[in-house]
């Protein structure tokens, strides 16, 4: 009998084996699938709550394109715009500008002309150009830029070019001939 006993424990031995492996793959199943929800849950609280935010920015859509079409705003964005009816009534009102706040500077306009910029017809400004030869002091020069930079609309300036005279008498005043380019943007398009 001791030949049944002890196949009786090895087949004890094998179910608890086998028992056990089933509760290992069991747990370890358990464990893999309990990982993968946990996965899917925090893929579904970011996908919400990035659906939340997208859901306020769309809904404050309306209101933000209403604060774009504002007269206020508009107005604040124009008033860095050189204004007229027309591309050449701004170049009118900018080199009669020019020539006054020169003078008014102590400075003498030689001349001025408008330089021809070629047009994007796709953008809804214009870039407005003008070609300044003056004569003034250095402290002149440096009134005029100033005052230039300062102003509304928004100006800018390329090709400063300052020649002294070749020779200059003790008592005479300094007279420098300055050239540059000023220019500024025309809003052509929508109010």
């Amino acid at each position: 009998m001791s030949g049944l006993g002890g196949s009786r424990k090895a087949c004890d031995r094998l179910l608890l084996g086998l028992l056990l492996i089933l509760l290992l793959s069991a747990a370890s199943i358990y464990w893999l699938w309990s990982g993968m929800l946990n996965g899917y849950r925090e893929a579904a609280e970011d996908a919400r709550y990035r659906s939340a935010q997208f859901l306020r920015i769309a809904q404050r859509q309306d209101e933000l394109q209403a604060e774009l079409d504002a007269p206020q705003l508009k107005a604040r964005i124009r008033q860095n715009y050189l204004t007229g009816e027309a591309p050449g009534v701004a170049y009118a009102g900018l080199q009669q500008q020019i020539k006054e706040l020169i003078a008014a500077m102590g400075g003498v306009v030689l001349s001025t002309q408008l330089v021809q910029q070629p047009r994007d017809e796709e953008s809804v400004t214009e870039k407005i150009m003008v070609r300044v030869r003056m004569q003034g002091d250095s402290l002149v020069l440096q009134k005029v830029l100033q005052a230039l930079e300062e102003r509304r609309p928004l100006m800018f300036f390329e090709q400063l070019s300052i020649q002294a005279p070749a020779r200059v008498k003790e008592d005479e005043a300094e007279r420098l001939d300055i050239r540059f380019d000023i220019y500024g943007y025309f809003w052509s398009g929508p109010a």
